[in-house]
């Protein structure tokens, strides 16, 4: 039987565990008694320095994005530098893994780990194939790419080519897409069932997906959306307690309210069940999105590695950017003109994207190189 090693981290946002457990649903549904897989936060490899660093990650982005910002945009000049450091920091506990478990492959799905792993295993000469799976989707750092790698596997075409402007070699790179966990798919099996599936003339049904937004500009744009439309809102707040509480108590006192949830594993029938999707321009929640065709409204985005991801759901036809809070009622306004007629144009260029329904494509391309 074949190993796979996948390094990933936990808590450094949502879309590096939710690609992990992607690939390890597919390579148990196609691969059971082929290829055996493993998963290891690389964070734990750094020691105590690297474990809570990772867990500052959320504190970071949701508190001082600019920060964020600025260490993001280190990371594009100082390569190199990152790469060596990480590289000592992690060699110990990395070597004595490999030791271990023996691994034919490993596939990395976390930027910080893809010199710095490549650094120990040019120098002890490892025989070991290695595949980075990018991310990110639109911006992504240099320091996620690297010529030594047997493969990377880009999640856009934008993105393979900057690689190519950026020296890596073409032949390495193999664009798919992102892939998404199980259970995120359409209602549909056809695109010329979408327009009969659309909600053409009933209540319209919005889904705001929270990504450490203010409590007070959520709660403004719940008032506004029951203000200038006839429809049932339902927000996600994940594991944030305070804004469930926050807006729970607001709006007990209403004649309105929406339907208010805490952490969920039923995002795949939220999206499904409702017409849009207000969210953050996160790459995994909008590619989730994309694999279940719910038109996105992007309420914003990370500085730095989501800042492009707005302006890609726009100019794909896959949604809208939305440039001030406002602005996100009058993209709505937009997807209803004319019995909701642009509405049904997105969920069909979703559709035809080619970036969706691409799990089992990517792991059975892993799969053909190691057997």
């Amino acid at each position: 039987m074949k190993k796979i090693l996948i390094i990933s981290s936990e808590y450094t946002g949502h879309g590096h565990k939710s690609v992990h457990t992607a690939l390890m649903q597919s390579f148990e549904k196609l691969y059971k008694e082929k290829i055996e897989c493993k998963v290891i936060n690389g964070f734990t490899l750094g020691g105590a320095e690297f474990i809570a660093a990772e867990r500052l990650y959320n504190t970071c982005v949701k508190y001082f994005p600019n920060l964020w910002n600025k260490i993001f945009r280190f990371s594009f000049k100082n390569k190199d530098f990152l790469n060596k450091n990480n590289s000592f920091s992690i060699k110990r506990r990395f070597l004595k893994i490999i030791k271990e478990y023996k691994p034919d492959l490993i596939i990395n799905v976390h930027p910080l780990f893809s010199g710095s792993l490549l650094n120990i295993i040019e120098k002890k000469k490892l025989n070991i194939k290695f595949f980075i799976i990018i991310t990110d989707l639109i911006t992504i750092t240099r320091i996620w790419f690297d010529n030594r790698a047997d493969k990377i596997i880009s999640p856009s075409k934008e993105a393979s080519e900057y690689m190519i402007k950026n020296g890596i070699d073409k032949e390495k790179i193999m664009t798919f897409g992102l892939p998404v966990r199980e259970g995120f798919k359409p209602a549909v099996d056809s695109k010329e069932k979408i327009r009969e599936k659309t909600n053409i003339n009933g209540k319209l049904k919005i889904l705001i997906l929270n990504n450490s937004e203010k409590n007070k500009r959520l709660i403004y744009i719940i008032k506004k959306l029951y203000e200038r439309f006839n429809c049932e809102v339902t927000i996600v707040c994940g594991r944030n307690k305070k804004t469930f509480d926050k807006t729970t108590n607001f709006f007990s006192s209403k004649s309105y309210a929406p339907t208010i949830i805490g952490y969920t594993q039923e995002l795949p029938k939220l999206f499904v069940e409702n017409d849009i999707l207000i969210t953050r321009a996160g790459p995994t929640a909008i590619i989730e999105a994309i694999n279940c065709l719910i038109p996105v409204i992007s309420m914003g985005a990370l500085p730095g590695q989501e800042e492009e991801n707005p302006i890609y759901l726009q100019q794909n036809g896959l949604g809208y950017s939305a440039d001030t809070t406002d602005d996100i009622f009058d993209k709505i306004d937009a997807l209803l003109e004319n019995n909701r007629e642009n509405l049904i144009k997105i969920r069909e260029n979703q559709f035809d994207y080619y970036g969706r329904n691409v799990r089992e494509k990517i792991v059975n391309y892993i799969a053909e190189s190691i057997l």
